[in-house]
C-alpha cells in the first residue's frame, strides 16, 4: 500500500530522522524515546528492543542453584532490562531500517488495523501463543480497543494459544460491534489518529485533527477493512467523479451520515450545518475550512447506536472479564491504599501533569490486573504515552510502589 502514500510516508520519515539521528552515525533508544516524534514510531522502536532483549535473554545460561524467580531478583532484574533497553543503540543503517519498517507498518495499522493485525500477528502460521499475540500489540498505540477486548478474551476464555481463522472473526466482531455503538460524527473521529499522523510528517507545529486533511485514499481503505462498503463506495466517488483528494474529519462524518440516512442533505450530529462539504471544498490542494463544534467518541455517546450484548459482543467480553478480575484480585491491596498522600499528590504533579483524573483512571486499570507482568506492561505504555522518563525519581518510585502490590 506504501506506493498509495509514498509522498505522506517520505514525509513522515523525514519529519523523524530530522528530529532523532539526523546526520549522527549512531542514536540510543533513550534520545528516541524522548524526541518529538510519533507516539507510534516510538512505540515500534521500543518493541523491537525489548524483542531483542527477550531473544538475548533466552539464549542466557542459568543455573538452577540461583534463584533468579525471587521477587526481588525479578525487581532488579527488570530495572536492568529498562536500562539496557534505554541505552540500545542503533547504527544508522539499522535505525534507517527500522525507521522505513515503523511508519509503513503504522500507515498500514491506521489504514486497515484487521487486515494489518491478521498478518501481523500469524505471518503465515496457523495458530500462534497468546503470549505472542500480547507481545505484538505492543507494536500499536492506537484503536487500543482492539488490545483491551483481545486480552480480556483470552482471560475470559483461558487461551494459551488462537487460531487464524478466531482471531480474524474476533476482530471482525470487536470492529463491527464498535462501528454500530458510534454515530457518524463519533465514527470519523476514529480516523483522528491517522489524520494526526500524517501530521506528523509536517516540520511545524500540527494544525490539529480537525483543521488537517486527511488523505481520501486513507479513509477508503479505512471503510473497506471494516466491510462497509457503501461508506468506500461513496468515498471512491468522491475521488473520482467530484475530485476530492483530501477531507477534514468533518467532511468524512457527513459523508458517512448521508450514506447511512439516505439524505444528501444531512449533516452528522456536531457538525455546523454551515461547514463547507467535500462536493464544493478545494479539491485540488486539501484547503478545507476548520471544523468546529465536533465531539470526540470518548467525549460523548450522542447519536450512538446500542451495544449489542450477545455473548461474544465486547460489552459481555468486558463484563466477564471485570467479573473475573474482581474475583483474582480480591487478596490484592487497592493503590489507593499503598499510597500515601504524599506520593499521591507527588505522582500526579510530576507524571500525569496535575491531571488527577488520569490518575484515579491509571489507579482503577492497575488496580484491575492481577499480575505483575502485567502492571509492569501498563506503566510501560504509560510512561511512553506521556513521554515520562521511566528512571526518573518519580517513576522510579511509582514503579516500585506498584510493585509492592504484588509482592507476597
Amino acid at each position: 500500500m506504501g506506493f498509495i502514500f509514498e509522498s505522506e510516508i517520505e514525509s513522515i520519515i523525514n519529519s523523524v530522522r530530522a528530529r532523532t539521528i539526523g546526520e549522527d552515525e549512531s542514536i540510543t533508544l533513550k534520545r528516541v524515546l524522548h524526541s518529538e516524534i510519533h507516539p507510534a514510531v516510538k512505540a515500534y522502536f521500543k518493541a523491537e528492543v525489548e524483542k531483542h532483549l527477550k531473544q538475548e535473554r533466552e539464549l542466557e545460561l542459568r543455573s538452577k542453584k540461583f534463584p533468579y524467580s525471587h521477587a526481588e531478583v525479578l525487581s532488579l532484574q527488570q530495572q536492568v532490562d529498562l536500562l539496557l533497553q534505554q541505552h540500545y543503540e542503533f547504527d544508522k543503517h539499522e535505525f534507517e531500517s527500522l525507521l522505513d519498517e515503523s511508519v509503513h507498518f503504522q500507515f498500514n495499522y491506521l489504514c486497515r488495523p484487521q487486515w494489518t493485525l491478521l498478518n501481523f500477528v500469524f505471518g503465515g502460521q496457523s495458530k500462534v501463543s497468546t503470549t505472542t499475540v500480547e507481545r505484538k500489540l505492543a507494536y500499536c498505540v492506537d484503536y487500543l480497543y482492539f488490545g483491551d477486548l483481545l486480552k480480556r478474551y483470552f482471560v475470559d476464555r483461558g487461551l494459551a494459544e488462537i487460531s487464524y481463522e478466531e482471531f480474524k472473526r474476533l476482530l471482525k466482531s470487536i470492529d463491527d460491534e464498535v462501528v454500530a455503538r458510534h454515530s457518524s460524527n463519533e465514527l470519523a473521529r476514529l480516523m483522528k489518529a491517522m489524520v494526526s499522523f500524517v501530521d506528523a510528517g509536517e516540520l511545524r507545529a500540527g494544525e490539529g485533527a480537525e483543521a488537517a486533511p486527511l488523505p481520501v485514499n486513507a479513509a477508503i481503505v479505512f471503510f473497506e477493512d471494516k466491510g462497509m462498503d457503501d461508506i468506500m463506495s461513496r468515498l471512491e466517488r468522491e475521488r473520482d467523479t467530484n475530485g476530492v483528494n483530501r477531507l477534514t474529519l468533518a467532511d468524512l462524518a457527513n459523508v458517512i451520515e448521508r450514506v447511512r440516512t439516505g439524505n444528501e442533505d444531512a449533516v452528522a450530529p456536531g457538525v455546523s450545518p454551515l461547514e463547507t462539504t467535500p462536493s464544493s471544498a478545494n479539491r485540488s490542494n486539501g484547503e478545507l475550512p476548520q471544523a468546529t463544534g465536533v465531539r470526540y467518541p470518548d467525549d460523548t455517546t450522542e447519536g450512538a447506536r446500542p451495544l449489542e450484548t450477545g455473548p461474544e459482543s465486547p460489552r459481555a467480553l468486558d463484563e466477564q472479564a471485570e467479573h473475573a478480575n474482581a474475583a483474582q484480585d480480591e487478596s490484592l491491596p487497592s493503590l489507593h491504599d499503598i499510597f500515601s498522600k504524599e506520593e499521591k499528590r507527588h505522582f500526579v504533579r510530576k507524571i500525569f501533569a496535575k491531571d488527577e483524573s488520569m490518575f484515579d483512571e491509571t489507579i482503577r486499570i492497575l488496580d484491575g490486573l492481577s499480575s505483575w507482568d502485567e502492571a509492569a506492561h501498563r506503566i510501560d505504555e504509560l510512561y511512553l504515552a506521556r513521554n515520562v522518563d521511566p528512571f526518573s525519581p518519580e517513576a522510579v518510585l511509582f514503579t516500585e510502589r506498584v510493585y509492592t502490590r504484588y509482592r507476597r
